[in-house]
């Protein structure tokens, strides 16, 4: 049976640390794999949760798994012609640290950045925090609709006997908040948006707006998003949390685990309409993606071959 790598499941620190790597010109491959190796070790002998992503190239040269349907992120633009978008910033590494102690977190990232230095350089990096019981800066409580804590591996990753057993696709974006606007709305608008009441609440709206976020990311067999009408289909596993940076700007580290690449995309697509054929998720008029990035996270039996 597929080991996944334990930080996609681990209960997570209070601190996070997202770094994006790609590679430079005349990058060692055996140089980064010794670099990873030593990463996964040191968090381990820390108690630090470090989870690995890999884009689709990196993941291709190291001789991962040949996982089918893996896409690089492209840019989402909105087809209503508002100029929305979630911007794609596809990245080839990402390693995700997250503990209790910030300063061991930020010694490991730096110690791993430092030692890829000449192979890879950092493109983006994001430290964040949980926010009271796990809410966004909105005020809303974040990953409300993921499964029970069982199911999660069941939605999150490649089931035994399939190519990439035990590893998970993901999702990676920065969101940046405009809260003055969202802010200045009443509650009941604001609840409008999501779909679903205010924290401490978490209850989804008796009726559900067709612009809300609810109607756009919560899949249903039936076509009905967001509706009871008919079972979930394609779930996710969340594992985001907020970030305040010292310009000013805010927002949410989004990062959702699926066993497969495609619903993942479909979520965005939903989001910006970017057909044209359906209704934007009002939410896009408040937050966007300043960031994004598709990975994909071996099972650590992969990883130990793919590394060796």
């Amino acid at each position: 049976m597929a080991t996944p790598q334990p930080a996609i499941f681990n209960e997570m620190g209070r601190n996070q640390w997202y770094v994006h790597l790609s590679r430079t010109d005349g990058a060692d491959l055996g140089h980064i794999k010794g670099v990873l190796r030593d990463a996964i070790n040191a968090a381990a002998g820390h108690d630090i949760n470090l989870c690995i992503g890999m884009g689709p190239t990196l993941l291709a040269d190291l001789g991962g798994p040949a996982v089918g349907d893996f896409q690089p992120y492209e840019t989402f633009v909105a087809g209503d012609g508002s100029g929305r978008e979630a911007k794609g910033t596809q990245e080839e590494l990402l390693l995700w640290y997250n503990g209790t102690d910030k300063d061991m977190i930020w010694e490991l990232q730096f110690l791993a950045r430092t030692e890829l230095e000449g192979h890879m350089s950092v493109a983006r990096e994001t430290p964040t925090f949980i926010w009271r019981d796990s809410w966004d800066l909105t005020g809303f409580v974040d990953g409300t609709g993921n499964p029970e804590g069982h199911r999660q591996p069941e939605v999150a990753l490649i089931a035994d006997g399939d190519v990439g057993a035990g590893g998970s696709f993901s999702i990676a974006q920065r969101w940046i908040h405009d809260l003055k606007s969202f802010n200045a709305m009443s509650v009941e608008d604001q609840e409008k948006v999501f779909g679903r009441k205010k924290a401490p609440e978490t209850a989804k709206l008796a009726t559900l707006p067709a612009t809300s976020h609810v109607a756009h990311v919560e899949l249903r067999e039936d076509g009905n998003h967001g509706s009871e009408g008919s079972p979930k289909r394609d779930e996710i596993a969340r594992r985001s949390t907020p970030y305040a940076f010292h310009d000013g700007s805010l927002g949410l580290y989004f990062m959702g685990f699926c066993k497969a690449q495609a619903p993942l995309r479909e979520r965005m697509d939903a989001m910006y309409n970017t057909d044209g054929s359906g209704i934007r998720d009002q939410l896009t008029d408040f937050s966007n993606p300043a960031s994004g990035s598709f990975y994909f996270h071996p099972s650590v039996e992969d990883m130990n071959a793919m590394l060796a």
